[in-house]
């Protein structure tokens, strides 16, 4: 099994509070996450960049990969609140923006096992050119298979694809059982 560096970080909180430190934070959100939640972090999201952006195609491109992104988080959210302690229901999510980007951060507790998957499958994502993405992703909607959260794990890949961008992403130790995984997608302006 692969080693995973692991950050440490006190909690949640505190590494919310460091990531709104950063310049350029437009919105941002910790806590619990459901569907009316879910709908107001989108409408947010969604005002904030059409004032900032007149280009219809870019603005719709970067709400897509904010909707892949937390539906990313939702449906393990919801796969996840059947089976597990309420305190690891917790997430964050962030829209920033510089002269060169928007960034899409997003976090949510995994279990190790989650973990090594995910590191797996990111990294894999990440090795793979333009092309080769397109491939993967039209053999995985061909295939037709659902991973227990219950989407065909194109989620992943629909982020890498839709950037353009490597993604980036980390693993917080908080002294838990559970991992906190936090995933940043680059959109460049």
């Amino acid at each position: 099994m692969k080693k995973i560096a692991l950050k440490e970080s006190l909690d949640i909180k505190e590494y919310y509070e460091e990531l709104q430190q950063l310049e350029g934070v437009i919105f941002s959100y910790r806590g619990v996450i459901n569907a009316d939640t879910l709908d107001h972090i989108l409408s947010v999201a969604e005002d904030e960049i059409s004032l900032n952006e007149s280009i219809p195609k870019f603005k719709r491109r970067v709400h897509l990969i904010i909707v892949e992104a937390l539906q990313n988080i939702f449906h393990h959210f919801e796969y996840r609140s059947k089976n597990s302690d309420p305190f690891f229901n917790k997430i964050i999510f962030f829209l920033s923006k510089d002269q060169e980007k928007y960034s899409i951060t997003s976090g949510n507790f995994v279990t190790e096992e989650h973990m090594y998957e995910l590191s797996e499958r990111i990294d894999t994502v990440n090795s793979l050119s333009v092309e080769e993405l397109k491939n993967v992703y039209r053999g995985i909607l061909s295939n037709g298979e659902f991973s227990e959260y219950g989407g065909a794990g194109l989620g992943i890949i629909d982020l890498a694809r839709k950037s353009g961008q490597k993604l980036e992403y980390e693993f917080l130790d908080m002294g838990y059982s559970e991992k906190f995984f936090c995933l940043t997608v680059n959109v460049p302006l």
